[in-house]
């Protein structure tokens, strides 16, 4: 009997403290509670920022991305089609984070932004080169619309204050390089004969194709700034910058090689733009999970490698 009293006199201690759920609760209802709201804070923003941000941000260099037919009719510009595909893929298919204000999930983000810019920013100097002078054409309304400012939103601190943000005006474009191949199908285009046994790109290509060579070099100029302290930067994003540009300049690169294929085999540089578009792919590709120096380095030396085949192309244009 005695045995008995004591054993139903002690608690069980497994009973007392209930499960692990419950003694979470008891613990977090002893925090004081403005420590308490604080934790609670810190958890959502970690849950919007971390969590969500992450999801919605993000980077991809697929070089297998091709246009469909909606883009490429029979007769269209592989160029004109790579690009509108590439913008299709950055603004429609994925969030578009370079204009994303602080209280967005992709707020606080920088390698995707910096990325999603440098791309941007190469495309809109390769239509503009295709569009030339031309004024009233598709392709002059794609070159327009694409020389919005990636950090475009719909909320601006000029005038007018609410606009399209620039997600919409490339859109714009999207449709508008479409309609530039829709026009280019629905008419004959002889192929120049002269300038094919030359060997020599046409004029629009050569433009678009040095605009390439010139995004190419700057960013290889300025990932070299940033190693040597000059200019400041975080690293990760500089090399994020870097692969949007290569990776717009190697996916344009093979609309202009598909586009000007004839004059390219008669020139006797068709190594060269295999050589550039290695060269552009590597780079495209560097992606570890720190970025040290070493990264910056092996890219900016891609980069410098696709820039001189580029250029030694351009020379035997003249």
């Amino acid at each position: 009997m005695a045995s008995e009293r004591f054993w139903q006199a002690r608690p069980d201690p497994a009973a007392a403290s209930g499960p692990p759920v419950a003694r979470a609760g008891h613990a977090l209802a002893r925090i004081p509670p403005p420590a308490r709201l604080f934790l609670v804070m810190l958890g959502l923003l970690f849950l919007w920022y971390g969590v969500i941000g992450s999801m919605r941000a993000g980077i991809e260099t697929n070089v297998a991305l091709r246009p469909g037919p909606e883009l490429l009719p029979p007769g269209g510009s592989v160029t004109a089609a790579m690009a509108a595909r590439l913008l299709q893929d950055q603004v429609a298919e994925r969030a578009f984070t370079p204009n994303d204000p602080l209280f967005y999930p992709t707020g606080l983000a920088q390698r995707t932004p910096a990325f999603q810019t440098s791309l941007i920013e190469t495309i809109s100097g390769a239509v503009i080169a295709l569009a030339g002078p031309s004024e009233g054409t598709p392709l002059a309304d794609a070159a327009e619309a694409l020389r919005t400012p990636p950090t475009l939103w719909w909320l601006s601190a000029e005038w007018p204050p609410l606009g399209r943000p620039a997600e919409r005006h490339y859109a714009r474009a999207t449709d508008a390089l479409a309609a530039h191949n829709l026009a280019l199908a629905s008419r004959p285009q002889p192929a120049p004969v002269q300038a094919l046994a030359r060997g020599r790109l046409d004029p629009a290509s050569q433009q678009a194709l040095a605009a390439l060579l010139e995004a190419v070099e700057a960013q290889a100029g300025q990932g070299n700034r940033v190693l040597r302290g000059t200019d400041a930067g975080s690293h990760a994003v500089e090399l994020a910058s870097a692969r949007g540009t290569a990776f717009a300049a190697a996916m344009l690169m093979r609309g202009l090689r598909d586009d000007n294929s004839a004059a390219i085999r008669t020139s006797g540089r068709a190594a060269r733009w295999g050589e550039a578009l290695d060269a552009l792919d590597a780079a495209a590709r560097i992606d570890p999970v720190f970025t040290r120096s070493d990264d910056l380095v092996k890219v900016g030396y891609s980069l410098l490698l696709a820039g001189n085949a580029m250029r030694a192309i351009l020379e035997g244009q003249g």
